[in-house]
């Protein structure tokens, strides 16, 4: 149940963090933001979220460095990453190598589709 889930958002843009925040928030999430990856890390150890969107590019750590902690650290939390970096999938494939849960390209083009992945990502296994 949405109103259950808790999302943990990292990401240097705070007008796209917002954004997401009063999104998710409309629909029952619990949302917590951070404009660094550190400040993020910490969120996420205090709230232990079922998903984190993360960017790639981030002051004090990169989110794929990110993405490897949540995987080690919290393995049942889901981890969507949202970056502008287009290398035509190299990137994607990586991060999905590293476990990330899915990855999107920004701009986004719809923020339902990424509400549909996160609505995935807490349904019970």
């Amino acid at each position: 149940m949405a109103g259950q889930a808790t999302i943990v958002a990292i990401d240097d843009e705070a007008e796209f963090t917002s954004t997401l925040r009063e999104f998710f928030s409309a629909r029952g999430y619990t949302v917590h933001v951070a404009l660094t990856a550190p400040t993020g890390v910490e969120l996420i150890a205090r709230h232990l979220p079922q998903v984190v969107l993360v960017d790639l590019k981030l002051p004090g750590m990169d989110g794929d460095e990110v993405l490897q902690l949540v995987r080690r650290d919290y393995p049942a939390t889901k981890v969507i990453v949202i970056t502008a970096y287009n290398d035509g999938g190299k990137t994607r494939d990586r991060l999905l190598a590293l476990g990330a849960f899915a990855h999107y390209d920004k701009p986004l083009s719809s923020l339902r589709d990424l509400a549909e992945t996160v609505k995935r990502a807490v349904a019970p296994a």
